[in-house]
């Protein structure tokens, strides 16, 4: 549910209830509302140049500036229109009496590249611009917090079954976030893990339907390294993001002994993380 169709659902059932909203705007092509075009370029911009953007991309090669900022422009509009209508909801629920006792999570499944290494939209990558996202968990009675700690989604799931008082499976490997906001028990450090596949089919079509699509490429992330690794055919990339946040530089070519030492130890948890799926799908590993 999303806009018209959660408000009405808030409405129309009775406490407790469990909504999931997915919202698509930001996911190109961006097609905002013409007055969110207006609000974040300052009236300046009219609908039709900016909508003509998308008929000059492809996956990105060739883009000159002005296609790239009329996208940006239209990303950031399709984002305005997502938190008005979250806000809609929001304000839905407060409206109905049950704003305070409903625990609300918010939450990005992918960002957006804007040519940031060579590609437009989400061309198959691990890199920061994709999959930094924002995560938000608004729990009643609890104090507003922002926690300097990187979170995997695969939190999501089992903080969700706890907060409705549901067992969640045993394969489930995310930890639940329940006690880290209701009581302050600090976060886990641990490096978080990412996945794509990248192949020809899923380049037509970005969304991997099994493992044997493509080559599987997992990164590790803490909170000042950026390990990527090709599982089929070993490439390695590593990126340092203090001195380097937009992952430019990569330093798995030549390495210090601290960073070889950071390479050994997250190359272990990706090939870890790598044969755990295999074996879950029963996809064939890569060699």
């Amino acid at each position: 549910y999303k806009g018209q169709a959660g408000m009405a659902f808030i409405e129309e059932t009775e406490s407790p209830l469990f909504l999931w909203g997915h919202y698509m705007d930001t996911h190109t092509p961006y097609v905002p509302a013409p007055r969110y075009i207006r609000e974040v370029s300052s009236d300046l911009l009219g609908t039709h140049r900016m909508l003509h953007a998308h008929t000059r991309t492809g996956l990105g090669w060739e883009v000159g500036e002005r296609t790239l900022e009329d996208l940006r422009t239209l990303y950031q509009a399709a984002v305005r229109q997502v938190d008005a209508s979250i806000g809609r909801l929001l304000e839905t629920l407060s409206a109905d009496g049950r704003r305070e006792e409903t625990a609300v999570l918010l939450a990005g499944d992918h960002g957006e590249e804007f040519q940031d290494h060579g590609h437009l939209a989400h061309y198959p990558k691990l890199y920061d611009e994709l999959i930094r996202v924002p995560f938000v968990v608004d729990v009643p009675g609890t104090d507003h917090r922002r926690i300097q700690r990187q979170i995997g989604l695969d939190a999501i799931p089992p903080t969700v079954a706890e907060l409705l008082g549901v067992t969640p499976p045993t394969g489930w490997e995310g930890q639940s976030l329940v006690s880290n906001v209701r009581d302050g028990e600090p976060l886990s450090d641990d490096p978080i893990v990412s996945v794509t596949v990248r192949g020809e089919e899923v380049t037509t079509q970005p969304i991997p339907r099994s493992l044997d699509d493509g080559d599987l490429l997992v990164s590790v992330r803490d909170r000042e390294w950026t390990y990527i690794e090709n599982m089929n055919t070993g490439t390695e990339e590593l990126y340092h993001r203090p001195s380097d946040p937009a992952e430019k530089a990569d330093r798995s070519a030549d390495p210090t002994d601290d960073e070889r030492d950071v390479i050994e130890r997250f190359s272990s948890i990706a090939d870890g993380h790598a044969h755990r799926l295999h074996a879950q799908t029963g996809d064939t590993p890569g060699e």
